[in-house]
């Protein structure tokens, strides 16, 4: 839901402030005041169009942000939206802004994080549906007409089933070409691959093998010196007369005749037996070690040649021993396929068939599906219209599935769904963009909203010119399925109709001044008497009187009764 717009400098709007509250929000006004401008700062929060036009003439850019709360399946939509471009929602408030500036650039964010327009444009998808002039109407979208084909129908889950065999069907043709790839790589490098195997096989290198061979080799290379330096530390630690062990002896011997005076000494001799088993520990392990230290020259000479065939190895192929063992185990699983490679080529093309076909069978009879929804909904949707001054009009949608679709599928199915409309009966159906006008379009976007209703993903939805051309019975069920609509999500309605506008929950009222020498457009919320002379200015023009005021306040009568009937 929109909860608050700022606007700076954008055409006539010096600066503004506008709340909107939940339900049915109408703006009115006098011709030419500027209620189109809110629907311009809306379209541009949502990634349409900035011309350098729009900005106030001496400023350097045009502001607009809003301040969304999100809630159930938008914030959830909004948050998979966000996570996809790195982004994570941390509150239930987002914050979009736009900024065109005079010298023809634009820039976004949402929470202070610059995006791209491109990205605001699949935001402003799922936080607002916009319906007025053409370039504001997301019924002319390429996919309009299979999305509302296929949420009139409920068909959302067997869309996601078609979607879920297409990644089968894409997942297999890719295996098939992976392997295709190896076996045609393995064919151009067979004899290099099958060298390299046999000398790594006869390697049999080891995890950790190189460094355990330095430290081997660098042991029998210094073995005279080593035998020299342990042999010294062999007999400080224990061999000789005055060795640590010997003198920790003589130690231990003093502190206990100590320790007979004073008892407070008893509790070294402890640390000093433990300092003598560990001296004779160490002893009796160089012991060991001196009598293992040998010069070797064959064992030297096997060990360094062995490190010349680890260092010749990765010197040729330009890897480490961890990348020739795993590059060892890659070349095995290479030649056993390629060794199979017709009878793996066989499964992986009958796997591509198989997956191929149950995609096919899903996509045709997500096909008739959508064929019979069609029919189906172009006599309700038909009939929907015709209390909206489309008494003989009818809505149809158009199921195509074209022959290319058989073999690139996209992944919401093999039809492509056009909705075609004619006012008037014997004439043939055309496209909506080449017939409808924009206050028709409004209307029947209003038609298929209501018939969606709960099924609608959008919690806003904006209308403008819903209302052109039409009064009396048309403009009173054109108000009875705005306020059905606005008992499950926000609306916010740009009208020039009294009967329409007392319906509002929240009312909205612009009008021009003179500020400074220029002119200034103005929101303001009416309320009590100003909402009562608003609506007489609809009802009467300039010429206000008790009359209209009093029919004024018999239309927010009704229009309160009714609601409260509801």
């Amino acid at each position: 839901m929109l909860e608050r717009l700022f606007i700076h400098d954008l055409a006539l709007v010096e600066r503004a402030e506008v709340v909107f509250a939940p339900g049915l929000n109408v703006v009115t006004g006098e011709t030419g005041t500027g209620k189109s401008l809110l629907v311009q700062a809306i379209d541009l929060l949502v990634g349409g169009r900035g011309d350098a036009d729009a900005v106030r003439a001496g400023a350097k850019a045009a502001v607009v942000e809003g301040e969304f709360r999100l809630e159930g399946r938008a914030a959830a939509r909004v948050s998979a939206e966000l996570e996809s471009w790195g982004h994570v929602r941390d509150a239930d408030t987002l914050i979009v802004r736009r900024e065109v500036h005079a010298g023809g650039r634009s820039r976004a964010s949402v929470n202070q994080s610059p995006v791209t327009l491109a990205a605001l444009r699949q935001l402003g998808e799922i936080l607002v549906d916009l319906h007025g002039q053409h370039e504001h109407q997301s019924l002319l979208r390429a996919d309009a007409g299979l999305e509302t084909l296929d949420r009139l129908a409920g068909l959302e889950a067997e869309r996601d089933r078609f979607a879920s065999a297409l990644a089968d069907w894409k997942s297999a043709a890719a295996e098939l070409e992976r392997l295709r790839g190896a076996l045609l790589g393995y064919a151009e490098r067979r004899e290099f691959l099958s060298a390299a195997r046999r000398e790594l096989d006869e390697a049999a290198l080891r995890p950790g093998e190189d460094e355990s061979l330095r430290i081997e080799a660098a042991r029998l290379q210094h073995a005279d010196r080593l035998r020299e330096w342990v042999s010294g530390a062999h007999e400080r630690l224990s061999e000789s007369e005055h060795s640590a062990a010997a003198q920790i002896g003589v130690a231990a011997r003093a502190l206990a005749h100590a320790a007979e005076l004073d008892p407070a000494l008893a509790d070294m001799l402890g640390t000093l037996e433990e300092a003598r088993i560990a001296t004779e520990e160490t002893g009796r392990l160089l012991s060991g070690y001196l009598a293992d230290l040998e010069a070797d020259p064959e064992s030297l000479e096997a060990i360094e040649a062995r490190r010349e065939t680890i260092a010749r190895l990765q010197r040729k192929y330009r890897r480490d021993v961890p990348a020739l063992i795993a590059w060892r185990d890659e070349i095995a699983t290479q030649i056993d396929e390629a060794e199979n490679g017709e009878a793996a080529l066989t499964r992986a093309s009958s796997d591509v068939t198989r997956a191929r076909e149950a995609c096919l069978d899903v996509g045709r009879a997500l096909s008739r599906r959508r064929r019979k929804a069609a029919g189906e909904w172009t006599a309700k949707l038909s009939r929907e219209l015709a209390p909206l001054g489309f008494v003989h009009a009818r809505l149809e949608f158009a199921v195509e599935s074209p022959e290319g679709r058989a073999s690139e599928p996209a992944s919401t199915g093999l039809d492509e769904v056009a909705m075609r409309f004619s006012a008037n009966s014997g004439e043939t159906p055309r496209p909506l963009r080449k017939v409808a006008s924009g206050g028709e379009l409004s209307r029947i976007m209003l038609a298929l909203k209501t018939a969606l209703e709960a099924q609608d993903p959008v919690d806003l939805l904006l209308f403008d010119e819903v209302d052109s051309g039409i009064g009396g019975a048309v403009a009173q069920a054109v108000g009875e399925r705005l306020r059905r609509l606005s008992r499950q999500r926000q609306l916010v309605c740009v009208t020039h109709l009294p009967m329409i506008a007392a319906i509002a929950s929240h009312h909205l009222c612009v009008s021009k001044h003179a500020a400074g020498g220029r002119t200034v457009a103005r929101f303001e919320v009416v309320e009590g008497d100003a909402r009562v002379e608003e609506l007489s200015r609809m009802l009467a023009g300039e010429r206000v009187t008790e009359t209209t005021r009093r029919q004024a306040r018999e239309l927010l009568g009704e229009s309160n009764l009714k609601s409260a009937l509801r």
